[in-house]
């Protein structure tokens, strides 16, 4: 039977330009026409859609706990408050340093000797014991010993006495120097600070906050 005899037959009409351009009968389609295209995209996915572009997933790069920052981060180091040396015009008197040193050992240095709040507490006021006078009779050996051992006993204590008293009038001194100079380097940097914090609100008025 002719194809267009049996298209009339069935009420079909006849389309010539399908039956010219299709490679196949219209009763049969390709496989891959019928059925939807599937496509695996598990893999592709990761992949990146072209070959010199680089996936989102390695340009992204957090930084993990107990992952090493980069070595060159430009981090301050924390600084021992002991370490800072402060420019003081400070040149105390040799005699002074003399009568506050001790003999045979390291001479006194007001910039490193530091005294516990201990040492700095004020000294009561001790009475002296009142003298018992004892007759000459009685003065023997024994008494003339114990006699020179006490009285070297309280040299060594006023002797420790004024040599601490001598450091600590010494180390006061260069500290009042320090402080002066403390205060102005503060001064200084305030002053430095608020030309920096005007800056900063200047250009935080133009361009938006930082």
């Amino acid at each position: 039977m002719d194809l267009e005899e049996f298209l009339s037959e069935n009420g079909i009409p006849p389309s010539p330009s399908q039956h010219d351009h299709s490679p196949h009968p219209p009763g049969l389609q390709p496989a891959s026409s019928a059925a939807p295209l599937v496509m695996d995209l598990s893999n592709r996915a990761s992949a990146p859609i072209h070959p010199g572009i680089p996936s989102p997933n390695c340009m992204q790069s957090p930084i993990r706990p107990g992952q090493l920052l980069p070595a060159n981060r430009n981090t301050p180091s924390p600084i021992d408050p002991d370490t800072i040396q402060v420019p003081v015009g400070y040149e105390p008197d040799p005699a002074d340093l003399a009568l506050s040193s001790i003999p045979g050992q390291e001479m006194f240095d007001p910039r490193k000797r530091k005294f516990s709040e201990e040492e700095l507490k004020p000294q009561p006021m001790i009475k002296k014991a009142r003298k018992v006078f004892i007759p000459d009779d009685l003065k023997d050996d024994k008494y003339w010993a114990r006699r020179r051992k006490n009285n070297m006993a309280a040299k060594r204590s006023r002797d420790a006495r004024r040599l601490k008293e001598n450091q600590i009038a010494i180390r006061a001194s260069f500290l009042e120097k320090e402080n002066s100079a403390l205060r102005q380097e503060v001064a200084d940097l305030r002053k430095e600070l608020g030309k920096c914090k005007n800056i900063l609100a200047k250009y935080e008025a133009r361009h938006g906050p930082l």
